[in-house]
């Protein structure tokens, strides 16, 4: 009995460990919010190592699978519309046909390879940018990121592929919002707040930002950051006077700080300055350098 345990301790050490290679094009998951989108794509990002890529290694009019390895995937935790089509909340595979001057970028419910055309949810087209730095790695990424929308790209070599993204967040937003106020409960300081905040960067209806973070302030009158979206809602309404007592406010609270927030008071001072139409003054040893060189200019022939 023991000769057997035995044996079997030894058959099972003399069995060797598997070993891990990196792969050539390695796996990638990216993460982004667009609003209050979540977008993720799982892919893999080969290299260039000097080789020709587009109408080479990628041939033109081809489908590509727009990485390495597997399938791209992109999933969407809410409806998008990609590119000019409607796109439901889900995972999609993501297939690309590269041309010259136009690219396809196809959505497909199909995850795996190889690529079926009738399994297409959405397909767009994108005109492809050439950039003189060259890229040597295949990237997926995300720019340009605003509250409902934002560019997601394809880059590699010296191409890039740009494909818009918008999302109906902003819209949901404003539905929430006008829920919550007509509800009849107490709405805390921090829903005021953003709330003035979110109709200040949408434009919208800026007297009920101004009364709401109005109603924010009252529940929290030290929050300096309120009198400074004060100040920003009132300049947007054109009542100057309001807007720098705002931020003189604002700059009042902060001061009275054991640890100066530099960079907010600048901002409220800039935002006053601003108001009262004030250019940044000019240091006199600066002035004196700048009289200077504009006296040399009006007479090239004085040394």
């Amino acid at each position: 009995m023991l000769l057997g345990v035995a044996s079997g301790v030894a058959l099972g050490q003399g069995q060797p460990q598997p070993v891990q290679f990196p792969q050539a094009s390695q796996h990638a998951v990216i993460k982004q919010r667009v609003g209050l989108t979540d977008i993720e794509v799982d892919y893999s990002r080969p290299n260039k190592n000097k080789r020709e890529i587009f109408g080479g290694l990628v041939p033109w009019d081809k489908v590509w699978r727009t990485g390495a390895n597997a399938a791209t995937k992109i999933r969407f935790s809410d409806a998008v519309t990609f590119g000019d089509k409607e796109v439901a909340p889900g995972q999609y595979a993501v297939f690309t046909i590269p041309k010259q001057n136009e690219w396809s970028i196809i959505l497909s419910k199909n995850l795996e390879l190889p690529y079926k055309p009738e399994a297409d949810v959405a397909r767009v087209t994108a005109a492809p940018i050439n950039v003189a730095e060259e890229l040597e790695t295949f990237t997926i990424g995300f720019n340009d990121l605003r509250p409902d929308n934002a560019t997601m790209f394809l880059a590699w070599d010296k191409t890039v592929v740009p494909v818009k993204l918008r999302t109906n967040d902003l819209a949901k937003v404003s539905q929430q919002i006008d829920a919550a106020t007509k509800s009849g409960k107490e709405l805390d300081a921090n829903f005021y707040n953003s709330a003035a905040g979110f109709y200040l960067d949408q434009n919208k209806d800026l007297k009920q930002a101004a009364e709401w973070i109005d109603k924010g302030i009252g529940k929290n009158p030290d929050a300096y950051f309120m009198y400074t979206r004060k100040a920003q809602i009132q300049a947007k309404l054109g009542n100057k006077k309001e807007a720098i007592a705002a931020a003189e406010k604002s700059n009042q609270i902060l001061e009275s700080r054991p640890e100066r927030d530099e960079s907010a008071i600048r901002t409220n001072q800039l935002l006053i300055e601003s108001q009262r139409g004030n250019k940044r003054p000019i240091a006199k040893g600066k002035r004196q350098q700048e009289n200077g060189l504009k006296e040399k200019a009006q007479n090239p022939s004085h040394k």
